[in-house]
């Protein structure tokens, strides 16, 4: 992200947001964490939120506000102020259908089918998958199966454990189901609650789409959630879902979604008057690529030729061609680069110069631009590749600072700070190395932070006060935020 006051944020933004240092500061972090497009009324509400858990206002502790955001455990309870929870049982029944005509075949692969729920919400979507199979299980089907379901938000994870629901989760679109519901659901005074042998078959937990899932699937549901996911977030979780999907597996995503989304890896399927997408043998049409792990590169955009550009990045060691000296990172150049489209084509670039093997050519700064990038968008692997070629050839605070947000936006503060702190100690003017260190011990003892903020309060001073030359634009490195807004949140603090 390279935001600079707000002369250069994205006109659509409200006013409200736009004119308000915390709401501005959460959106953008929210975007980063989660993905999603944050409104006004959420923003606020979560701020109400932080202010009361830290105890002070994001002016006076701006510190504790990032460790709040940044910490797992803290993502999956605030996601309660940010999500939508709209769901029934048997929502958009032509999924189901098609779902039923296909148990027949998934029952010839002769295992256990896994199937997945993403953003399930509280549960409807989950138990209504796992009513369908036991209901034609006892027709004679013989289907084994396992359900995982996910959502960020901790709290309706917690509600479709207990399965218990209003009348609100019956709703008129699941009605060609009524004869499954009613085998499956009892009703108990004002509350429906889903039979036990329902409730064992369905495994929940919480997770972040924005993150990679750790096993492969047949099926897997996310429906009506990509809508609030911003432009450049969809990428990452389109590519997520596709990555977790087995050869020949399908996704269903909502009716009125299923046309903005195209991807190398998932063609177009249509049957009972209803769209889904199927996973293409990767091994077959794409020549064996091999998606990361984590969030992956492939835009919605590129086509077969463009795809098989992130083949080598993703499998090889460094390329044989490498520069002769030590190669040199200027920020003006990395700032300049991040300003169009936050930096995707620079790092699209740097990915095809490492496959053609032509990395001779790149700047320390296009690399360091292409780190960022990968950074900002949470695709940890490719970050990791491209940070750990440059510390082959590049030993200054920079690389140390990019190896430490490595650490830092997974969740690593100690591994984080040791790096942060080097960068530190090589450029007495990083104060963006300060600032991460003061951001990392608010949740410490008192004094330390204190001083940490003192710290960096000094280093922005002494950035302000030196020569041109010295004054390095390090604000390319987190986020665009100028000095003088650090400044001012920290000096209030103190105050």
């Amino acid at each position: 992200m390279s935001v600079v006051g707000t002369c250069d944020i994205k006109t659509e933004l409200p006013v409200e947001i736009l004119t308000s240092p915390v709401l501005l500061f959460l959106y953008y972090r929210i975007e980063q964490i989660l993905g999603i497009k944050a409104g006004v009324d959420a923003l606020k509400t979560l701020n109400d939120y932080l202010e009361k858990t830290s105890g002070s206002s994001f002016i006076e502790n701006p510190a504790t506000y990032e460790y709040l955001l940044t910490s797992r455990e803290q993502v999956f309870n605030i996601s309660k102020f940010l999500t939508v929870n709209e769901t029934y049982f048997f929502r958009e029944g032509v999924h189901f259908t098609i779902l039923e005509n296909a148990l027949p075949e998934l029952a010839k692969l002769g295992r256990p089918i896994q199937i997945c729920c993403a953003a399930v919400s509280i549960g409807c979507e989950a138990y209504s998958i796992a009513m369908l199979l036991d209901y034609y299980n006892k027709k004679g089907l013989e289907l084994e199966y396992n359900i995982d379901a996910f959502d960020v938000d901790s709290y309706v994870i917690e509600i479709a454990k207990k399965a218990r629901y209003t009348s609100n989760a019956l709703r008129n679109d699941g009605t060609s189901c009524k004869q499954i519901l009613d085998s499956y659901l009892t009703n108990e005074g004002k509350e429906y609650v889903v039979s036990r042998n329902i409730q064992k078959k369905v495994r929940f937990f919480t997770h972040n789409i924005m993150h990679s899932l750790d096993k492969e699937y047949d099926i897997i549901f996310f429906r009506n959630a990509i809508i609030y996911f911003t432009a450049n977030s969809r990428y990452s979780v389109i590519n997520n879902l596709s990555d977790a999907l087995c050869n020949n597996g399908l996704l269903f995503l909502g009716i009125s979604e299923t046309s903005s989304v195209k991807h190398p890896l998932l063609a177009n399927r249509f049957s009972f008057d209803g769209f889904y997408f199927q996973k293409i043998n990767s091994t077959n049409v794409f020549n064996d690529l091999k998606f990361p792990d984590d969030n992956s590169f492939i835009l919605s955009s590129i086509n077969k030729k463009e795809t098989d550009n992130y083949n080598v990045l993703l499998k090889q060691e460094p390329p044989s061609t490498l520069p002769a000296a030590e190669i040199i990172i200027k920020c003006d150049e990395i700032a300049d680069l991040m300003k169009y489209e936050e930096g995707k084509s620079n790092a699209e670039l740097v990915v095809e110069s490492f496959n053609n093997n032509e990395t001779e050519s790149l700047t320390g700064s296009r690399l360091a631009a292409c780190a960022i990038y990968f950074l900002n968008s949470q695709d940890f692997i490719f970050a990791d590749k491209i940070i750990s070629y440059m510390e082959k050839y590049n030993t200054s605070a920079f690389t140390r600072f990019l190896r430490g947000e490595y650490y830092y936006l997974q969740g690593y503060p100690e591994e984080a700070e040791e790096y942060f702190h080097e960068a530190s100690i090589k450029d007495k003017f990083f104060w963006a190395a300060y600032y991460r260190i003061a951001v990392i011990t608010a949740d410490g003892n008192p004094t330390r932070h204190e001083y940490k903020v003192k710290k960096t309060i000094e280093s922005i001073k002494l950035w302000i006060s030196a020569e041109e030359e010295k004054r390095n634009n390090y604000e390319c490195f987190i986020g665009g935020f100028s000095p003088d807004y650090f400044l001012r949140i920290l000096e209030k603090k103190l105050a």
